[in-house]
């Protein structure tokens, strides 16, 4: 692929395959402990980067960005993100979970105003409040008094992890800002921590001990590598290629995938008023996004180069 089309492609490829890892986890979720999934998928995730980058010949680099204090937050801030995602989606769907995932994408706008002092334009502000009205709706179907119960828990962890994945955000910002960080590098030492932070909450909240095989063992692989690494990989080529603003645009169709995944694998449907909210959101991430001077990142998952922008995981 060449050039900007080139780029869009594959941008639209990470957001296919981002999409496509709330329904998978959601079937993982069936006989996997959420606590054990999230680190079985970093484990698996960890081999290979660090099996990348001895290869590569970056195995200095990783050491080196191990001992950065900032990396260490950036894992405890990430793998926190996922324990939250996972946990809520034993008690919510996968749309709704794509849904809220996506809403730190304003958590980002609002926190990047008072830690780097970035311009709050009328299209922020508008974003904001249209982003808050379409998570309202999600949640609660319109009606605060029906918001009780297992479904609501679980959207309130899927929206803490949103929330938590606004400091996954900011921390990228303060590590590249001003310095020509390897990003390979970055990504490995940003798993690995992720990785034991995650073993310690597994052992201690996971139920079942070390999960056993089952038909669903498979999602820990699919996770690792196509809803972690190679999206990662894709959507860092289409970033060379085309700006961020364009490329945070774009990546909006990991929501349209994820919703798609979601009631073909799982047949989950949107309620009326829940797809009311989920175009409110996906207005608010787009407005954010096109906010002049403003680079917004979108997804978990996403470690970004010199130009601060996100994504690992949602989801």
């Amino acid at each position: 692929m060449k050039g900007s089309k080139g780029a869009v492609l594959a941008t639209i490829a990470a957001g296919l395959l981002w999409g496509s890892s709330f329904a998978v986890v959601k079937i993982g979720l069936r006989s996997i402990d959420p606590f054990w999934f999230v680190f079985l998928r970093f484990a698996v995730a960890s081999v290979l980067v660090v099996l990348f980058s001895v290869l590569t010949g970056r195995t200095r680099r990783v050491l080196a960005l191990l001992r950065n204090p900032l990396v260490l937050w950036l894992g405890i801030t990430n793998a926190a993100g996922f324990v939250f995602q996972f946990k809520g989606q034993t008690m919510t769907t996968a749309a709704n979970a794509a849904l809220l995932i996506n809403a730190s994408t304003l958590f980002v706008a609002m926190a990047s105003r008072v830690v780097f002092r970035e311009r709050f334009g009328p299209l922020k502000v508008i974003a904001v409040l249209v982003g808050m009205a379409g998570v309202f709706l999600v949640t609660t179907g319109g009606r605060p008094s029906a918001a009780t119960g297992a479904a609501l828990h679980g959207d309130l962890l899927v929206l803490t992890a949103a929330f938590l994945w606004t400091f996954f955000i900011l921390l990228n910002k303060q590590i590249v800002a001003g310095h020509a960080v390897d990003v390979h590098a970055l990504t490995a030492a940003m798993v690995v921590v992720t990785t034991l932070i995650a073993l310690p909450v597994a052992l201690v909240f996971g139920e079942g001990g070390f999960p056993k095989m089952s038909v669903q063992l498979w999602t820990v692989p699919y996770t690792a590598v196509f809803c972690s690494i190679a999206p990662f990989y894709l959507w860092t080529w289409g970033l060379k290629r085309i700006t961020a603003t364009t490329s945070s645009v774009v990546l909006l169709v990991e929501i349209v995938f994820a919703l798609v995944f979601a009631a073909v694998l799982l047949g989950e449907r949107l309620s009326p008023v829940a797809l009311v909210g989920s175009a409110l959101i996906l207005a608010a991430v787009a407005l954010a996004s096109r906010e002049k001077g403003e680079e917004a990142p979108v997804g978990p998952d996403v470690v970004p180069e010199e130009t601060g922008v996100r994504s690992m995981e949602k989801q």
